[in-house]
């Protein structure tokens, strides 16, 4: 039987009794972010980590791949314009509600084909993203029926949120990561999201990381694998 994503999976030492669905970014691939994939491992115990490979050619680059596009309701990439209001730049996700909703009832019909795999159950499975796949683990997570670990968001935005506002039904707790450099999914926007989150009575931690553009570091991880292995 074939996954629903072509995925890579990258086990720790001991028997896993914790699952990482880690999604990559828009322009990206398993391969792009193996550096923080790779940090994160050696930081976690029993735990296995996996990655899923997007579906799509990057409208952007041919040799990489994306969740979903942009430029449909964004082809001026607006939202990395330093000029862009906040409102705005939540405003060209906003649109991309049915994209998310779309993916993330795919994403969550992989964590549990995942689960199944590593016979993991959802009180010990953790959704994280980087970027786009930050915000499909947004809408993954508060989505699913039943309730996950945790999930894990770097440098993200929340997605369609006129839409996901609707159909939440799990809060698990989140951990929140943001460059304070970062141009690309603006560092700016990230009081907004705080500020969502806690109008929507969700549990989270924030962290914010000076020097750091749009990219993981090792400080990022080691708060990752806190945030797992407590």
């Amino acid at each position: 039987m074939l996954s629903l994503f072509d995925n890579k999976y990258y086990k720790s030492t001991g028997n896993p009794r914790k699952l990482v669905v880690f999604i990559h970014g828009y322009n990206g691939s398993p391969e792009a972010i193996d550096y923080a994939v790779q940090g994160l491992r050696e930081k976690l115990t029993d735990c296995v980590i996996v990655v899923p490979r997007a579906p799509f050619v990057c409208e952007k680059n041919g040799d990489n791949l994306q969740w979903l596009s942009f430029y449909k309701v964004d082809p001026e990439v607006r939202f990395r314009n330093p000029d862009a209001s906040v409102e705005e730049i939540f405003d060209i996700f906003d649109h991309l509600g049915d994209d998310f909703a779309e993916i993330g009832m795919q994403m969550n019909a992989f964590i549990t084909e995942q689960q199944k795999t590593w016979n993991v159950d959802d009180a010990h499975t953790y959704v994280m993203g980087f970027s786009q796949g930050a915000m499909i683990s947004v809408y993954t997570a508060l989505s699913r029926r039943t309730l996950l670990a945790g999930c894990i968001a770097v440098a993200g935005i929340i997605p369609g949120k006129s839409r996901l506002e609707k159909e939440i039904v799990s809060k698990p707790p989140f951990l929140l990561l943001h460059g304070k450099d970062d141009a690309t999914v603006q560092h700016k926007t990230l009081p907004t999201t705080v500020a969502w989150f806690k109008e929507h009575d969700i549990s989270f931690e924030v962290y914010e990381f000076d020097n750091l553009a749009h990219r993981m570091n090792d400080a990022e991880m080691q708060k990752v694998a806190e945030f797992i292995n407590s």
